[in-house]
């Protein structure tokens, strides 16, 4: 019988954890399969449920980790430009590369129609998610701009931001939809 490290299960949920997410950020939440899923971790359809006890407990971690990566990216603009940071992370946010980047990019405009018919359980997850997220955006908005608190600045300006960004990703025309980001950044920043 193989043995196993202590921390085998552990980093064997993370590593299905995070191919579902890069699967659920692309593809929405209908495009995660269990079974591709644990196909591309190595494992058997049937080891799922050593790890989570429905599709939708898997989906939760996935939209829970794809805005831990969203606040590590916010947190890294923080860091690297202190003040400045809001400014360059919304230069970023509302930027053609990000547009273009789905694969990466933030995963608010990517899942929020989906979000409200997901389950409660993924509905929650997604909920918690923007919270965070929120406070983080918030929380480098400088006090006078922060009227209701860092989370309802945070929301504020992430609905905006995201509702540009998505609105640009669907437009055909790519400099029309560069000219709108732009036009957003500009307005923002004033």
């Amino acid at each position: 019988m193989a043995r196993y490290s202590t921390d085998h299960k552990e980093k064997t949920r993370a590593a299905i954890v995070e191919a579902a997410a890069e699967r659920v950020r692309v593809g929405g939440l209908e495009a995660l399969g269990v079974a591709s899923i644990m196909a591309e971790a190595g494992l058997t359809h049937g080891g799922f449920y050593a790890h989570f006890s429905s599709r939708d407990a898997l989906l939760a971690a996935a939209v829970t980790r794809l805005f831990e990566k969203a606040c590590e990216t916010v947190g890294w603009f923080a860091q690297k430009y202190g003040e400045a940071g809001l400014e360059k992370y919304v230069d970023f946010y509302l930027s053609p590369r990000h547009r273009d980047d789905v694969e990466r990019g933030c995963p608010i405009p990517s899942l929020s129609g989906e979000a409200m018919r997901a389950g409660p359980v993924v509905k929650a997850a997604y909920e918690a998610g923007l919270d965070a997220l929120a406070e983080r955006v918030g929380g480098m908005m400088a006090p006078g701009d922060r009227k209701g608190g860092a989370k309802r600045a945070g929301l504020a300006l992430l609905g905006e931001m995201s509702g540009v960004l998505g609105v640009s990703r669907a437009m055909g025309d790519a400099k029309q939809s560069a000219e709108m980001l732009a036009a957003k950044r500009k307005a923002i920043m004033v």
